[in-house]
């Protein structure tokens, strides 16, 4: 079966960001969305959708940040528009929506495997250090690549990342033996992670821009 993958980058919560991915699927009709995040995240968005239930508040301190961060360009929203429009999409389409991240078990299993409880107490040491951290990023693609490299700058959590990137393009290989026309949404800060394995499992992809 000869079939095309467009793999997109996004920044996660940037309320501009859902445009984009209208846009992608305007132009390039997919059989199936994959997004990069777990079955269970799915589920949650879901309901939140359709119910209109209001979002937790960020869960940690890490999330806290990233938003106040990203919101020095652009409103941001919760859950983030690069996925719930294509939830949106697909469901107004009638196609399916798949999440290609670890679900919650196999998560809760790498983090287990990767993180060490040295790991852990540094990361938990490093809370103050992460709030007197100035960001120089001058737009939101490299803000969220800055603060990427701040908070997964520990060798386990490094690892945990690394191991999810591998998860999330297996996942997309996968996709690619059943359906001919896919459209993949990543967090850009995992972009380029996600393309070095794919191409290292010969799973050809397009980027917005060029063929990879």
């Amino acid at each position: 079966m000869t079939n095309q993958i467009l793999l997109i980058g996004a920044v996660r919560g940037l309320i501009s960001e859902g445009e984009k991915v209208k846009n992608a699927f305007e132009q390039f009709k997919p059989d199936i969305i994959g997004i990069s995040t777990s079955k269970e995240s799915i589920q949650a968005m879901a309901k939140h959708i359709t119910t209109k239930k209001d979002v937790p508040e960020p869960a940690n301190q890490e999330e806290d940040m990233y938003i106040q961060g990203l919101e020095t360009f652009g409103e941001v929203v919760r859950p983030p528009p690069c996925y719930s429009e294509a939830w949106k999409l697909a469901s107004k389409n009638n196609i399916p929506i798949k999440g290609v991240d670890m679900d919650d078990e196999h998560f809760t299993a790498a983090f287990c495997k990767y993180v060490s409880t040295i790991d852990m107490v540094r990361q938990g040491r490093c809370e103050k250090k992460w709030a007197r951290h100035a960001f120089i990023s001058q737009t939101p693609e490299d803000f969220v690549v800055e603060w990427d490299g701040v908070v997964n700058w520990l060798p386990g959590y490094m690892a945990l990342e690394r191991a999810r990137e591998e998860w999330i393009a297996k996942g997309i290989c996968i996709l690619a033996k059943k359906y001919e026309n896919i459209l993949v949404i990543v967090e850009l800060e995992r972009l380029a992670g996600i393309q070095n394995f794919l191409h290292g499992m010969g799973c050809d992809f397009q980027t917005p821009d060029r063929e990879s």
